[in-house]
């Protein structure tokens, strides 16, 4: 009755890794970093992962030749050269349904929710990034409009810490907040202050828009075109 059916393969340290997770943030430092020259520990310690995973990273990228070689022995380094196949790489494998808290904020306008969403958690000392059309409402306008603000908070933040630290309501139904974690906190790797907020690094913003079914893959084209430029 076994027959034909076989235990699905575990990953081992000689598996090439998915860029998810924190191969994922280390996918991201190096599209942050264009053109720099790269050691497996000088990875490792930008993206805060081990250096065994940097390295499988960096020879993953090497066998699909998105990044190249450069040395020998300890002075051996290794460089991107072709960033736009990493980024459509690193944002067709980011994987993962994040867990979603609803809430509802009184604001007059989307501008002043963006702000006082953001002030609020800041002061309670909750770790957060916006993303998806919030997010790009900073970083690169477009015209639509942000009927709901996502925003990517600490993986350990309780519900009612959350709601509390925002001064926001929990709700069913009628949400203009969606708080958004993950299993760990790598949605928040490399993010940015924009006229005062956090947001998400532009590549975890693009990557984000483009699963947002609001609009967002016109939005993460825009900003990529304006913006990324790869």
């Amino acid at each position: 009755h076994l027959e034909g059916r076989r235990r699905p393969q575990r990953p081992t340290a000689q598996t090439p890794p998915r860029l998810n997770g924190k191969a994922g943030v280390a996918a991201q430092a190096l599209l942050l970093h264009p053109g720099r020259a790269w050691q497996v520990q000088e990875l490792a310690k930008e993206a805060a992962v081990s250096a065994g995973l940097a390295h499988r990273v960096l020879a993953r990228l090497d066998n699909e030749g998105i990044v190249v070689a450069e040395g020998s022995g300890p002075n051996r380094v290794r460089r991107v050269v072709n960033p736009t196949a990493l980024l459509d790489l690193w944002a067709e494998e980011l994987a993962g349904q994040p867990t979603r808290t609803l809430g509802y904020l009184l604001a007059q306008t989307p501008q002043q929710l963006v702000k006082k969403l953001g002030t609020n958690l800041e002061r309670a000392g909750i770790d957060y990034a916006l993303t998806g059309a919030a997010g790009a409402s900073l970083v690169a306008p477009f015209v639509t409009a942000i009927p709901v603000v996502d925003v990517w908070v600490a993986a350990t933040a309780a519900p009612e810490e959350l709601y509390n630290g925002a001064h926001a309501d929990p709700v069913t139904d009628g949400q203009n907040i969606v708080f958004l974690q993950a299993k760990d906190d790598t949605p928040l790797a490399f993010r940015e202050k924009v006229k005062g907020l956090w947001v998400t690094n532009r590549f975890r913003l693009y990557a984000d828009l483009r699963r947002d079914p609001r609009r967002g893959r016109e939005q993460a084209d825009h900003l990529r075109r304006e913006v990324i430029r790869l």
